[in-house]
């Protein structure tokens, strides 16, 4: 511990002592002015009172002066003073020096009794030994106000006694003297323990706030964390506002982490941090809350710019270069929210959407929250609401759409699509569904539903002995990979006795946390029999390369690359290259989205076999789709 934290302790031990001795002292000049009128009352009654009342006098002028003192530091207390060191010191040794003073006064009932020769001299002994026990009892945070008050007395008491001269005086002088040294003991080992006691608590609360201070800070630049951002704004007044948020996520600071590391990575966070604090306006407040992403809080009016001249000067000034990773472009994106009072989470959602759309628009760009962004945020809000809902009532679900053969558009299959038609918003798309379902934890709830539909239809087509036809669903790599989609799948067909074979997963090429796991999974899918396809090809991350994996058994051309084959030569020659690369590693190529019949006959002359589309059908519900397949199966037969 330092020396000014360490004296920061001490005073505050010599405070606790303070308070302390004049909580004492409240109750104990209340006894020491009874008993003093005690011994007025006697020496008046034999007949010395004069003398008795001007040591009374005494003994209660001092008291009044120890009372003034410890209400002056009680009123400076109710008024937040607090003295450093040397104040709490000398305000200690005033109660001293008093304590002495009261102490000399006492020593005079050795005068009052004639050095204890008069006939009331047992009874003033034994007051004088129960307000000495006193003194040390109220006394002992602060040894030395009970020992100044003690020692005077006792000592001129014994002297008294010993003088006597007789075998029982000198007894009893010495019993006083080891009472004495009894009560100063008592006083020094009280002192001791009242000021560890003391110590260990005021130790505790510094650990404590210090520990409170670290869980507010983020310890790598020094800013506040999000917890500390929420404890800044609260202490905001709502007359203090408006408000501004900026929340600003690097661009292109992911690269720094792989090409020079993270501790590159963290050392260039500082001085981002840094370039950051530079540009940010008087009374505001900065905060890391992510990995890369800062969150910048100021009430506008403390602000000689405005809140967007603000961002562009802050994305100006982190764009500028950083020789210590020159090969690296790191900008900023800024999403700015202005509100009338201070709520955290409040702005920062809305900040998001804003930092959402800057993003859209590419690097080193801001946006402001505006009335359209409000408008799909209520949205998004609305069907995040009423998804649950419309889950349980099956008012959403899966619908399915036929897969054909392009030469006789003879049904080979579907493909399960998530449809749902929002009350008030109409239509919503999948992917909007999908984002909806992960916002509100309940994706897992949906995919279970669409799995169950999915057996459902297939039992059916087992039933109407078209077990020819596959039932696909889609699966994304990181569902499959933070859920049991694999158990899900085999122990639900298992349950109901379907075929394996009829069912498939098309999984999309999203890069997942840990494809390893995910790499298991689709091994226990494909090896139980399960048909393995990769969705929207031609738009991932890693295409050539999943067509090396021996599990994937069909490839579906994006229907970017469809729409508008016939117009387009560079899409027919794509096209033409997936297909014969996947005649030759004898992998199944189809497309989808296909709406006209001239993009239809040049994916047949290009060599694709299979294909989905508005041309051949939309969506249609379960029982729709069953009674497709087994009218086609009738027509056959």
């Amino acid at each position: 511990m330092d020396l000014k934290k360490e004296d920061t302790l001490e005073a505050r031990i010599r405070q606790d002592q303070l308070a302390d001795l004049r909580a004492g002292l409240f109750v104990s000049m209340p006894i020491s002015a009874i008993l003093s009128g005690l011994i007025l009352t006697v020496q008046a009654l034999s007949g010395d009172g004069f003398a008795a009342a001007i040591w009374f006098l005494v003994v209660n002028a001092i008291n009044a002066a120890r009372l003034a003192l410890a209400r002056y530091q009680l009123k400076l207390r109710e008024t937040g003073h607090q003295d450093d060191l040397t104040g709490v010191s000398q305000r200690l040794r005033w109660f001293g020096i008093l304590a002495l003073l009261a102490g000399i006064a006492w020593s005079f009932l050795a005068v009052l009794t004639v050095g204890y020769t008069t006939p009331q001299a047992p009874l003033h002994l034994i007051i004088l030994a129960g307000i000495s026990a006193g003194a040390v009892t109220y006394g002992s945070s602060y040894a030395a106000t009970a020992t100044n008050f003690i020692t005077p007395p006792l000592l001129i008491t014994a002297g008294c006694l010993s003088a006597k001269g007789n075998f029982e005086d000198h007894i009893l002088a010495f019993t006083v003297l080891l009472f004495m040294g009894g009560l100063v003991r008592a006083a020094f080992v009280g002192q001791a323990r009242f000021r560890e006691a003391s110590r260990l608590r005021h130790e505790a609360e510094r650990l404590a706030a210090e520990m409170e201070a670290n869980s507010r800070q983020d310890h790598l630049t020094a800013l506040l964390n999000r917890r500390g951002l929420e404890h800044a704004i609260g202490r905001f007044e709502t007359a203090d506002g408006p408000f501004v948020a900026m929340l600003i996520d690097l661009d292109g600071f992911k690269s720094v982490n792989d090409t020079y590391g993270h501790r590159t990575g963290d050392e260039l966070l500082v001085r981002i941090a840094r370039r950051v604090e530079e540009e940010a306006p008087e009374g505001s407040t900065l905060a890391r809350i992510g990995g890369d992403e800062f969150v910048l809080f100021f009430p506008s009016l403390r602000s000689s710019v405005s809140a967007c001249d603000l961002a562009s000067n802050i994305i100006a000034k982190v764009a500028r270069p950083y020789p210590e990773v020159a090969s690296v472009r790191i900008g900023a994106s800024i999403g700015i929210y202005l509100a009338e009072s201070p709520g955290l989470t409040e702005m920062l959602l809305r900040a998001d959407i804003a930092l959402y759309t800057a993003k859209r628009r590419g690097r080193n760009e801001f946006c402001l929250f505006d009335a359209e962004l409000d408008r799909e945020l209520q949205r998004r809000q609305s069907i995040e609401r009423d998804l649950h809902s419309a889950i349980k009532t099956r008012s959403l679900g899966p619908w399915f759409q036929p897969i054909v053969k392009l030469d006789t558009e003879a049904v080979v299959g579907f493909e399960a699509l998530l449809r749902w038609s929002h009350p008030i918003h109409g239509p919503i798309s999948p992917p909007e569904i999908i984002t909806a379902a992960r916002q509100t934890g309940m994706l897992q709830l949906l995919t279970q539903t669409v799995f169950a539909d999915c057996c459902a239809l297939i039992d059916g087509l087992v039933k109407a002995d078209r077990r020819d036809l596959r039932v696909a669903m889609n699966v994304s790599p990181r569902e499959l990979e933070a859920g049991d989609i694999d158990d899900m799948v085999l122990d639900g067909l298992a349950a109901k006795d379907l075929p394996a074979t009829m069912f498939e997963i098309e999984i999309t090429e999203e890069s997942p946390v840990d494809p390893d796991r995910v790499d298991e999974k689709l091994g226990r899918l494909s090896h139980a029999g399960i048909s393995i396809a990769l969705d929207d090809f031609g738009t991932g991350f890693s295409t050539l390369a999943s067509l090396k994996d021996s599990r994937i058994r069909k490839v579906k051309i994006d229907q970017g690359f469809i729409r508008g084959l016939a117009r387009s030569r560079e899409d027919r020659l794509l096209v033409k290259t997936v297909i014969d690369l996947g005649r030759t590693l004898g992998i199944e190529v189809m497309a989808e989205g296909v709406e006209t019949e001239a993009d239809r006959q040049i994916l047949y002359k290009l060599g694709c076999r299979t294909a989905q589309g508005f041309l051949f059908s939309k969506a249609v519900p379960l029982n729709q789709a069953l009674d497709l397949a087994v009218k086609e199966h009738a027509k056959e037969s």
